[in-house]
């Protein structure tokens, strides 16, 4: 039996060894048990989790604790956050043609997305704080950057991005 090992290939991530994934259905407890701790389902320090496709994976920004006019929240009655900050990205997804289409936010990005969007991933164990938000690309409804890096972007972006700007003066 040949060990299974991550190939990649023309920019498409595939798996050596048996079978048409790599790993036979016996090792996959085994292999599992490598990456993981299975019993709170956290990565091991030397394991990777690598958003596949046109995937973001998104680490939330906690919510505020105060209202716009100082009053503070408390947390039922609080929305799940809407901003977080891109902590991996995938590949890209590919169109009908065969043409890779890459993700066009980057690691450390500040993005804005539905507040509801997306799936929570327990990759940091069980307990608060510790998910990754995996988005698709189309789920990011924008990115959140200085007024300098807009301009910068808007010269040179074809078609024309528009930025919108906080018009309220603090």
């Amino acid at each position: 039996m040949a060990k299974s090992e991550l190939v990649v290939t023309d920019r498409r991530l595939k798996f050596s060894g048996e079978g048409s994934t790599g790993a036979s259905i016996h090792a996959a407890p085994k292999k599992a048990e490598a990456l993981l701790d299975v019993r709170t389902n956290a990565l091991r320090p030397d394991s990777v989790f690598v958003p596949m496709g046109d995937r973001v994976a998104v680490k939330r920004i906690t919510e505020a604790e105060l209202s716009a006019g100082g009053i503070h929240i408390p947390d039922a009655r609080k929305d799940p956050p809407a901003f977080g900050v891109v902590v991996g990205v995938g590949q890209g997804r590919y169109n009908l043609v065969g043409t890779l289409i890459p993700v066009r936010v980057q690691v450390g990005a500040v993005i804005m997305f539905g507040k509801y969007a997306g799936t929570d991933v327990p990759l940091f164990g069980l307990g608060k704080d510790t998910s990754v938000l995996s988005l698709r690309e189309e789920e990011v409804m924008g990115v959140i950057m200085s007024t300098e890096e807009a301009a910068r972007l808007a010269a040179t972006s074809d078609p024309e991005i528009v930025p919108v700007k906080n018009d309220r003066s603090a």
